[in-house]
């Protein structure tokens, strides 16, 4: 195998024009996935409905990587040949096939159409050596891709996340902790087209600077879904706002500090013009972040406030993080659990979130924290 089909599927929703932008911003992706993996390849290109990577070095591995990037439906190392039947015969010779196999033929041609292409193609498997047939589990399903000007033939498919191509969306600011729910909200967000600037609150002097360290390998690794972007991480100087807090607001702590974070959030995001902010709460999980704090917390911006893992389960949101090779990083414990105080308020006013800002001088803290923003190229 050495080349790598990649098929595509939500972009075939939209109007002529966007799905033609899509897919050329798709097609880049994945040019720059290959190259930031180095990966030798010669061309990618939109060839019938799909688009095709040729003489692609390590074609399993790298077609393992593509089918990482939003956009992408799935992807598969294939050996590619001419659209006749004898061609795909020949192919076949090549694949190691296990005891028990099975054909999945797709045949744009009207002269051979995918069911006697299974079973021409079937019948040939068997002459080659000691094969059986099983067509619910085999031990190798052999897949024929037929199309009008070539054929494609291979045995493994690589699941895609769907989606949209990273960049044919909005831009939005992104809180990330370096825990498990902030970057796989991130993740999220991208699927749907968004590109993402990267906000670490680094809480000193309770965050010692294995959380910074933390955070910054977690952007590496959101990195690799866009690596041709250049990826700057804004890291805001949280020790004065928390030293305030902690001196003068139990109950309502939290979310006054969370309050604080989306309005230095929504001062960067302003000054270099992105749509919202983008966070990974999610319904229930913390004290702030029952209904009522969650509404509290968006009203403090004006900004567009985006919970992509709002209602899922904690279970679910682990598993991604793994798949998203986040979750080692979240071992760390983060400076939250110092941060909250014995009683953290589940439910508070507006008036009483006021009193409490107006106590610590918010406005000031505000100012002095986007003051303190360092920027870091990652």
């Amino acid at each position: 195998m050495d080349h790598v089909l990649v098929r595509y599927g939500g972009l075939g929703t939209k109007s002529s024009k966007v799905s033609s932008d899509m897919k050329k911003v798709l097609r880049q992706r994945i040019e720059d996935r290959l190259s930031y993996e180095d990966f030798e390849f010669d061309t990618v290109s939109t060839v019938s409905s799909r688009i095709i990577c040729t003489e692609v070095a390590k074609a399993s591995e790298a077609a393992k990587s593509i089918s990482e990037l939003p956009g992408v439906a799935s992807s598969s190392p294939v050996r590619k040949t001419t659209p006749n039947l004898n061609s795909v015969k020949e192919a076949l010779e090549d694949l190691n096939i296990g005891k028990t196999f099975g054909i999945d033929a797709n045949s744009v041609k009207d002269d051979l159409g995918s069911q006697k292409l299974e079973k021409d193609l079937g019948s040939y498997v068997m002459s080659l050596g000691n094969y059986e047939v099983d067509l619910d589990n085999p031990d190798t399903l052999i897949s024929v891709d037929l199309r009008r000007e070539t054929a494609y033939v291979y045995t493994q498919e690589f699941e895609g996340p769907h989606g949209f191509p990273v960049g044919t969306g909005d831009s939005f600011a992104a809180l990330i902790s370096g825990g498990i729910d902030s970057p796989v909200a991130a993740y999220e967000a991208m699927k749907r087209g968004s590109n993402v600037v990267p906000i670490y609150f680094y809480n000193k002097p309770i965050a010692a600077e294995d959380h910074l360290i933390r955070f910054l390998e977690v952007v590496k690794k959101l990195k690799r879904i866009n690596p041709s972007k250049d990826w700057e991480a804004y890291i805001v100087d949280m020790e004065k706002v928390n030293e305030e807090l902690i001196r003068n607001v139990d109950s309502g702590r939290m979310l006054v500090h969370r309050r604080i974070m989306f309005r230095v959030a929504e001062e960067i995001a302003n000054e270099i013009n992105l749509s919202g902010i983008v966070t990974g709460e999610s319904l229930g999980q913390k004290s702030s972040q029952t209904g009522s704090n969650l509404e509290i917390t968006s009203k403090a911006v004006q900004k567009s406030v985006l919970r992509p893992l709002l209602t899922e389960n904690k279970h679910d949101i682990v598993e991604k993080a793994r798949e998203l090779e986040t979750f080692e990083e979240a071992k760390v414990d983060s400076a939250c659990q110092t941060m909250a105080p014995e009683s953290p308020a589940t439910k508070i006013s507006e008036r009483e979130i006021k009193i409490l800002e107006d106590r610590i001088n918010v406005e000031k803290l505000v100012e002095r924290a986007v003051n303190k923003v360092d920027i870091e190229e990652v």
